[in-house]
């Protein structure tokens, strides 16, 4: 079956667009450099250190001898060794699988053939009006030389589909005898894969293991939720972390998230807090919001208090 990111064209418009980067500000940044320590991402120090012995574990990039530091995407790919090993895969196994998705790249002149690609990078050109330069740079075969030998990394590619998509999406891990395969794959995207890629029914009701880089991810910021740096590292959008601040604010009572389609529209905090100073209702005043106070009085003393903020996202 031919290798696919199973994007539909508004998706890769979005991605190579950069329209999330708002949103996720360092995102990239973070999935390759070496920011989180083993104690972050989870493993007990023994397991490590016999799974480095077995040639498991991703090359370190950090320079430090004594403290290994490792990237959001070899981060996941260590939750992912732990799901392996949940579903009692020996590590030989696992060494076999791992350059199968560590190492695995997308060519992207193999890329561009594809018609959605095609459309999509003409669409980028058009708006930035470069589309008839695009055209000319498509009849040099110079051009078709040098994408010929540029890659793409799919795992890395992956993980920012999850994290910018918020989509369920896995590895299909097969053993054919000798022979492994590994096949990234969404089941909301089955009916469309289905279409485009052939023996993918097939695959999928054949004994697989699936490796869900969605619940590595989901793990990870469980994780990370409490920690004072998850901010910086943009593997939640901004607006997500807005809302973590609310949960954890002690004031908060109740939470109410509004979604416009797939898009976070409107979050209503609701408080008890008879204390809420006036500067902190100018602040939520400055971020578009809106605020409601109901006090309910006996005897002309206070039996109850409620304060409804409304926080506009878009």
């Amino acid at each position: 079956m031919k290798q696919n990111i199973f994007l539909d064209q508004e998706e890769f418009d979005y991605l190579i667009n950069s329209n999330y980067v708002d949103s996720f500000p360092e995102l990239l940044k973070t999935i390759n450099t070496p920011n989180f320590k083993i104690s972050d991402i989870g493993p007990k120090h023994r397991d490590v250190t016999y799974w480095d012995q077995k040639e498991v574990l991703p090359v370190l990039k950090s320079k430090s001898k004594t403290l290994r530091k490792y990237t959001l995407k070899q981060a996941v790919w260590i939750k992912l060794i732990q799901q392996l090993r949940s579903f009692d895969v020996s590590l030989a196994q696992i060494r076999k699988i791992k350059p199968h998705i560590l190492g695995e790249e997308l060519n992207v002149y193999d890329l561009m053939q594809d018609q959605n690609v095609q459309k999509a990078i003409e669409q980028f050109a058009l708006h930035a009006g470069h589309l008839d330069e695009y055209k000319e740079l498509l009849k040099d075969p110079k051009f078709h030389q040098s994408i010929k030998e540029e890659n793409l990394d799919l795992f890395e590619i992956l993980i920012l589909y999850t994290i910018v998509f918020k989509r369920e999406v896995c590895y299909l891990i097969l053993n054919q005898g000798k022979e492994i395969l590994c096949y990234p794959f969404s089941f909301e995207k089955m009916y469309s894969m289905s279409q485009q890629f052939e023996g993918i029914k097939e695959i999928v009701h054949t004994p697989h293991i699936m490796l869900s880089i969605s619940n590595a991810v989901q793990d990870l910021v469980k994780d990370w939720s409490k920690k004072d740096w998850l901010k910086k590292h943009s593997i939640l959008s901004t607006e997500e972390l807005k809302i973590i601040e609310l949960i954890r604010d002690v004031r908060t009572k109740e939470l109410t998230i509004y979604k416009n389609e797939h898009e976070i529209d409107r979050v209503i905090q609701v408080s008890k807090d008879r204390q809420m100073a006036v500067e902190e209702f100018a602040r939520h005043i400055l971020k578009n919001g809106y605020q409601t106070i109901s006090v309910s009085t006996r005897n002309g003393k206070v039996v109850s208090f409620r304060n409804e903020i409304s926080l506009k996202f878009n």
